[in-house]
């Protein structure tokens, strides 16, 4: 498959390169499998279904036909932007969900959007050896009804016509371009906080040696890391793992 026949592009600058397929394994993998001639910042890879959709931590990410999947090719220009890409894309998804369907999206730290408690949309943000210098950001975002087997913890977007994924699709792209090329970590961060849905709120922590402790969310630092007090008062500052939401 030959990506560099992209034509389709987005906003004034034209700063985004759209592809966009039927069907692929994973966007995140092909975006990983191009030269550095084909490699374009900006190149967008949009498929209609994903076969091995990914997710954090090794997992699986539900990838069927009517969902938005797609993954952007990046050249952060430091370490500080590189590090910020799933603060930042949680941000433009949250954002672009409540522009465009009037729902009310939230973060759940660290890399996933929810509407109502339930999951909508998950990030992941890698890096390839094949491309240095580059990052790749995978999103992809339920839209509509999703299977009657996950609806107890997913859900999906509020259709709003036959152009929600289209409109969807551009919204994202901007509010990332809006937040990348006019990188601000502050404003990043304080865009971040406010969409948090953790703040307050009692969660398990599960840790990345298999451990797991009950606390209570107090902030996010500067660098978007969770806050936490155990039950014992201790403060603990998460950059890694995973929170869970007492009920």
């Amino acid at each position: 498959m030959s990506f560099i026949l992209a034509r389709k592009r987005y906003l004034e600058d034209g700063f985004f390169v759209v592809k966009h397929v039927k069907r692929i394994s994973s966007t995140n993998d092909a975006l990983k499998t191009l030269s550095t001639r084909q490699a374009r910042e900006g190149f967008v890879l949009v498929s209609d279904v994903q076969t091995k959709g990914k997710g954090r931590l090794g997992r699986t990410f539900f990838s069927p036909r009517g969902g938005l999947y797609f993954s952007i090719l990046v050249s952060p220009k430091s370490d500080e932007v590189k590090n910020a890409l799933t603060v930042l894309s949680a941000v433009a998804v949250a954002k672009a969900v409540r522009e465009t369907t009037g729902d009310d999206a939230l973060v759940k730290w660290v890399n996933d959007v929810y509407i109502d408690g339930k999951k909508c949309c998950g990030i992941l943000t890698e890096t390839t050896q094949n491309l240095a210098g580059f990052a790749i950001v995978g999103i992809g975002v339920n839209i509509g009804s999703v299977p009657k087997e996950v609806q107890d913890l997913a859900c999906g977007v509020t259709v709003q016509g036959k152009d929600t994924k289209e409109k969807l699709l551009k919204a994202i792209l901007h509010n990332f371009a809006e937040l990348y090329l006019n990188f601000d970590k502050q404003k990043i961060v304080s865009e971040y906080r406010s969409l948090c849905m953790l703040l307050g709120r009692k969660v398990t922590v599960l840790s990345n040696d298999g451990s797991e402790y009950k606390a209570l969310v107090k902030d996010l630092d500067g660098d978007c890391r969770l806050i936490v007090t155990d039950g014992q008062g201790k403060e603990h500052t998460l950059d890694s793992g995973e929170v869970k939401i007492i009920i």
